[in-house]
């Protein structure tokens, strides 16, 4: 942030209002501007008494719709201890913990009854499933409807065929990932077999010598 120690805070702290509104934006049109929400932030730190978790809130949540990018541990950077131990921000956070640690079933749980936490913020819901098929891609060949759906949050068939047809396909009660890079058993072999085992009886030998 190229204002700080520029010794003009003071009137740094009057755009305090102006980004304030700028996430209220993002959440109603769906836009994101993660700069000025750490420059928000970053205000926060130097001005606590203009703190608001409510607002907190909000840039948290607009940040875990971009998983699995670092958006979100760049905002907690910014955060002191003090306001993540406070509603609404502490409830924030106990989701994000569920996203990362993919405890996806355990998230939805929990954001039932935290609604209107993510109230207002536009396509919330889609963001966190686009983030669980990424998971899921990286980790499944095969994976059962049931179980994917669980995993989705997906209330029937339609709402399933919906995120499948992002990844795979539907075939004898299981979903068929499209096979990838990542979700293949990849065998690795040394360059030169020969050499390794070279390396390694040279080091025996070494291990030998110095045991007389």
């Amino acid at each position: 942030w190229p204002w700080l120690g520029s010794g003009k805070m003071a009137l740094e702290a009057d755009r305090i209002p102006e980004l304030e509104a700028l996430v209220d934006k993002q959440c109603k049109s769906g836009s994101y501007d993660l700069d000025e929400n750490l420059t928000l932030l970053k205000l926060y730190q130097f001005f606590p008494d203009k703190a608001k978790p409510a607002v907190i809130a909000r840039v948290l949540l607009k940040a875990l719709m971009h998983l699995p990018d670092t958006d979100y541990l760049l905002c907690t950077y910014l955060i002191p201890d003090r306001i993540t131990a406070e509603a609404p921000v502490l409830t924030v956070c106990d989701l994000a913990n569920k996203l990362e640690t993919c405890a996806f079933k355990q998230f939805w749980s929990e954001l039932a009854q935290a609604r209107s936490v993510v109230d207002g913020v536009q396509g919330f819901d889609d963001a966190i499933v686009d983030y669980v098929l990424t998971v899921v891609k990286i980790t499944y060949q095969v994976i059962d409807e049931q179980s994917l759906g669980e995993l989705l949050n997906a209330s029937d068939s339609a709402a399933l065929d919906k995120w499948v047809s992002k990844i795979g396909r539907r075939q004898g009660g299981k979903v068929h990932i499209n096979l990838s890079d990542d979700n293949q058993a990849k065998v690795t072999e040394p360059d030169n077999p020969h050499k390794v085992r070279v390396e390694q009886l040279s080091s025996a030998i070494r291990s030998m010598a110095h045991a007389f």
